[in-house]
């Protein structure tokens, strides 16, 4: 009985701070994944802003069209003030986005700022592959909104 106790006790101790580990990230992106955007709360961390000759009630309303096309989760929005975050899902070659959007009008044209968070907070910001990904995603949605924004043109 010694041995075999002995033998289960060391493997125990063995594997624990491996378990441990698994459980403390798995909560980690579980927690990241179902981590909502607010517009009085989520503060992007790279921001990139455009100007567009379309009036801000259609750029609006094409910022929600593409966002509803391309699988984008509205968390937050507030259409007096134009202005939107989305919520873009953990993928296995993500972990996950927040994208606050603003459109303000000035002087007869719009602009646009485009922000993106990521959802694993703070802790991940230093990684360089983390920030690589992150303004990858910015410049995708960017592009994404520009390109709606543009076909969405009533004007001609």
């Amino acid at each position: 009985m010694g041995i075999n106790s002995y033998s289960f006790l060391s493997e125990l101790l063995i594997f624990l701070p491996l378990l441990l580990f698994l459980l403390f990230f798995a909560w980690y992106f579980l927690n990241a994944e179902f981590r909502k955007g607010s517009l009085t709360k989520t503060k992007a961390h790279y921001q990139e802003s455009f100007i567009t000759e379309n009036p801000s009630t259609e750029t609006f309303k094409a910022i929600l069209q593409f966002a509803i096309q391309n699988g984008y989760r509205i968390d937050d929005i507030n259409e007096q003030q134009k202005s939107v975050v989305l919520n873009e899902r953990m993928t296995l070659t993500s972990y996950g986005s927040l994208y606050p959007i603003y459109v303000r009008e000035n002087a007869g044209k719009t602009s646009v700022e485009v922000g993106v968070t990521s959802k694993l907070g703070k802790v991940f910001l230093i990684s360089p592959i983390n920030k690589k990904l992150v303004t990858l995603r910015l410049e995708r949605m960017v592009n994404g909104v520009k390109s709606s924004i543009v076909a969405f043109d009533t004007r001609n």
